[in-house]
């Protein structure tokens, strides 16, 4: 009794490379200047958003008035040249 084996059938397989759109000069400067802006926008709202919450506080411990009371500084530009 000899065991027969079926022949061996050698497995073929194509490697492809998955095709990419080239990144150009054009697409960096404009991902770059994105970024840029995004942060420059952040930091803008940022700087409103804290200006508002000074202004806010000021306001809120009567801290906003300019003159003899209120503790500001007058500068007396409208004394009539005095």
């Amino acid at each position: 009794m000899l065991l027969q084996s079926e022949p061996l059938t050698p497995l073929v397989y194509e490697a492809v490379e998955n095709s990419t759109t080239p990144t150009t000069i054009l697409d960096v400067l404009m991902g770059s200047l994105a970024i840029v802006g995004l942060i420059g926008l952040i930091g803008i709202l940022l700087g409103i958003a804290l200006a508002g919450s000074l202004l806010f506080l000021r306001k809120r411990r009567g801290e906003d008035q300019v003159g003899p009371d209120g503790g500001g500084i007058s500068l007396g530009l409208n004394t009539g040249g005095e």
